[in-house]
């Protein structure tokens, strides 16, 4: 995932890798460093090519997302992030989205959305027959000790969930469909 990020009067270009495990790569302006993510909330640690830091991440405004503190993948928005003890307020924003780049194919008819991998369902984010957009979040799954956030993938009313937390699925699972 790709993002422009200000901090202060500073932009920078950030690229952040899953590596799976709480591991990331992350490239700052080209410079790449490996980081693994410890802890769940709005406090973690990161170890940082080694050095471990206490970090805190939570939305400026209110928290988003799971109601973690922690960006979702594709979350934009204004962060206040510490860091070694050091305050920063981060604006996170889509380059894409910036540049003016057409958005994803526009989905037509019923959209069902599977699992990736297999893994645990362990929150509904929505009930059957509500409405949503497209990229909120409807189910969150656990897989490989990381909550992943299944997001709707166009604007529609949720017309069926196949899944119940505590439940384990298999990767290609149907997990729910947007109309």
């Amino acid at each position: 995932m790709r993002y422009l990020a200000r901090v202060g009067e500073k932009e920078f270009q950030i690229e952040v890798a899953p590596r799976g495990g709480g591991r990331f790569s992350v490239s700052l302006d080209g410079k790449t460093r490996e980081i693994e993510r410890r802890g769940d909330g709005a406090v973690l640690w990161l170890s940082i090519d080694g050095q471990v830091r206490e970090a805190a991440v939570v939305r400026e405004g209110g928290v988003a997302g799971r109601g973690n503190g922690r960006p979702a993948p594709g979350a934009q928005g204004e962060w206040g992030v510490v860091l070694a003890g050091r305050s920063y307020s981060v604006t996170l924003l889509d380059p894409q989205r910036l540049q003016g780049a057409p958005g994803p194919p526009v989905l037509e008819g019923p959209v069902e959305v599977r699992a990736i991998m297999p893994g645990k369902i362990t929150a509904l984010l929505v009930k059957e027959g509500q409405e949503v957009r497209s990229g909120q979040g409807v189910v969150v799954v656990e897989a490989m000790k990381m909550e992943n956030e299944l997001l709707a993938p166009k604007e529609g009313r949720v017309t069926r969930i196949r899944v119940r937390p505590g439940e384990t699925v298999e990767a290609g699972a149907g997990l729910f469909t947007v109309e």
